[in-house]
């Protein structure tokens, strides 16, 4: 590590790589679909770790929560190819050593982390990467970057700070381009004539003389009864996935859905598959009428199944 005038030069080490591609970005000339992206998750003990210490009994409930998560700072965008020439992005991903000891521990805590990886390179470069990843058994793709950031920001609350002003800056530009269409919106144009409101010809007279005088009932309007039709429901689309566990015997259920809210999902483990349950009355998984999604697993021992949901990524993940 090097301070050079109020700013820390980070040495980091290498710990492991996550392969991925792109699937969307705004800027579709430089960032194609399909082009392969590399992580390097990496290490530099000047990183600031969490203020609580890493328990799984203690840390998977904050998760849950979004109160707890390990800081990480994301090096400068690196071009590379791939093994076939293709060209590809590398990203450094640099957490505390500590933080690194306790996810290279914990199986379900490394997903995660790869997870916030994965989101942390999305903010910073407006990009879509695909959650299937894989882990190439290399452990960093070309030389890790000596990434440079200023003393202020190297503290948990400052990297908080910087990540709360991407989310705000992705926010406003969200609220811009809701203006814009809105300002694109037709004139209502003017208002129609309220004592002329059938465009009658205003030259007309006031009393006219009428010949052939009849009186004639106005028919009477036929009695319409109203339906309440009942609200309809909308079926809901997700990806479905079993993202590999390394050194483990347990079992990851990814579910991507943007419709899914996550305070009306729940699930638990039913024999051989896992049951995910939407609580909306106004949703329904294949099936036409179901509210359950059952998801065949591999026989385990595991009688319950962890549910995660990444904020902002419309992923579910559930450990089992």
């Amino acid at each position: 590590m090097e301070e050079i005038q109020g700013s820390i030069t980070l040495a980091p080490k290498p710990g492991f790589v996550v392969k991925t591609k792109i699937l969307e970005s705004r800027e579709p000339f430089k960032y194609g679909v399909s082009t392969k992206v590399f992580i390097n998750v990496c290490h530099d003990n000047q990183v600031p770790r969490p203020a609580i210490a890493f328990d799984p009994s203690i840390v998977f409930p904050l998760i849950i929560k979004n109160e707890w998560e390990i800081p990480l700072i994301v090096s400068n965008e690196k071009q590379d190819r791939d093994k076939k020439g293709q060209p590809s992005f590398v990203y450094d991903c640099c957490i505390n050593e500590k933080s690194f000891q306790w996810c290279q521990t914990n199986v379900d805590l490394r997903s995660i982390l790869i997870e916030w990886c994965i989101e942390a390179v999305e903010m910073m470069y407006e990009l879509t990467l695909e959650r299937e990843y894989s882990i190439p058994k290399m452990l960093s793709k070309g030389e890790l970057s000596q990434t440079q950031i200023k003393q202020s920001e190297l503290t948990e609350g400052g990297l908080q700070k910087k990540l709360q002003q991407l989310k705000a800056n992705e926010t406003l530009g969200l609220i811009e381009e809701l203006k814009d269409e809105n300002s694109n919106e037709e004139d209502p144009g003017q208002l129609p004539d309220l004592m002329n409101i059938n465009n009658s010809d205003q030259n007309k007279p006031l009393i006219e003389e009428i010949n052939d005088m009849k009186i004639t009932e106005a028919p009477k309007a036929p009695k319409v009864e109203q339906k309440i039709e009942p609200a309809m429901k909308q079926r809901v689309h997700f990806v479905l996935s079993y993202p590999p566990l390394y050194n483990t015997d347990k079992q990851l259920v990814t579910v991507q859905s943007e419709q899914l809210d996550p305070t009306k999902v729940k699930a638990w483990l039913d024999h051989d598959q896992l049951v995910i349950e939407n609580s909306n009355p106004n949703q329904y998984f294949d099936g036409g009428s179901s509210n359950q999604l059952l998801v065949p697993i591999k026989a385990s021992n595991s009688t319950s199944a962890k549910c995660f949901h990444l904020k902002g990524s419309h992923t579910f993940k559930f450990f089992i």
